[in-house]
């Protein structure tokens, strides 16, 4: 049996206006992934109410590059079908983001989680008294402050599930080889 070729495993960031939050998870991740030599990791993110090819807002730009996260050549982009079925993760900044997804396809709603749920695809017996701790607050309006807790949020998280992201792209890596 001829082994197929790494395919890259993709991971996909979903906000609202893609300018903020879901560029930010993106570039760290990237970052991430670079540090550790997983270059085959792809990592972009898209919004679910995006207009084509915005930058990042400049907060957003300025936290990131204080955190040596280059977001200049960031474009925001429209999440679409396709770029759901090309995800093997989707990590999402809020429940409405989930609900979004289920109704462009919903056979991707499976591999969609909310960032600070990931790994873990369900919420607890008290998960609605507790939603409101499960998003990352859109900083979009506020001020740099804002920005950097949001930064920091989406980072802690992202170090926090880090080896579960791995484990899943090498799992897929191997199920593709194999």
């Amino acid at each position: 049996m001829q082994k197929k070729d790494k395919k890259n495993f993709e991971i996909l960031f979903v906000c609202t206006g893609n300018t903020c939050r879901s560029p930010v998870a993106e570039g760290i991740l990237k970052k991430m992934m670079k540090d550790h030599g997983k270059g085959w990791v792809k990592v972009s993110s898209a919004g679910i109410s995006s207009l084509e090819n915005l930058p990042a807002t400049p907060f957003a730009i300025q936290v990131s590059k204080d955190k040596n996260v280059d977001l200049s050549r960031h474009r925001s982009r429209q999440l679409t079908k396709k770029l759901l079925e090309e995800s093997g993760l989707i990590l999402v900044m809020s429940q409405e983001h989930l609900d979004f997804i289920k109704q462009v396809d919903e056979s991707s709603s499976s591999k969609a989680f909310l960032l600070k749920l990931f790994p873990k695809s369900r919420l607890g017996s008290n998960g609605d008294r507790d939603r409101g701790v499960l998003f990352i607050k859109d900083p979009v309006g506020g001020n740099l402050a804002d920005y950097e807790r949001s930064f920091k949020e989406i980072e802690k998280e992202l170090k926090r599930i880090f080896p579960d992201i791995l484990k899943l792209a090498e799992k897929s890596n191997s199920q593709a080889s194999g």
